[in-house]
């Protein structure tokens, strides 16, 4: 059985596009899930603000309330 040699060179070399171009997307989409981590990470820490900020107005509310019930 004769091999051609050639035939073999352009398959390895089409793998290693394929591979490359793989590379690539994978990449790109780790940058995605990376930016997608970055953006809840901030939306946690605006909720957790949110909710001291919510804090302390209740508590306002509160003494006021308490203030113009005596």
């Amino acid at each position: 059985m004769f091999i051609n040699k050639e035939y073999f060179n352009r398959a390895n070399e089409a793998l290693a596009n394929v591979r490359k171009q793989r590379e690539g997307e994978v990449a790109k989409l780790q940058a995605m899930i990376r930016k997608a981590e970055m953006r809840v990470s901030m939306l946690e820490r605006t909720i957790e603000e949110k909710n001291h900020e919510n804090l302390e107005l209740t508590n306002i509310c509160d003494e006021l309330i308490a203030r113009v019930g005596q």
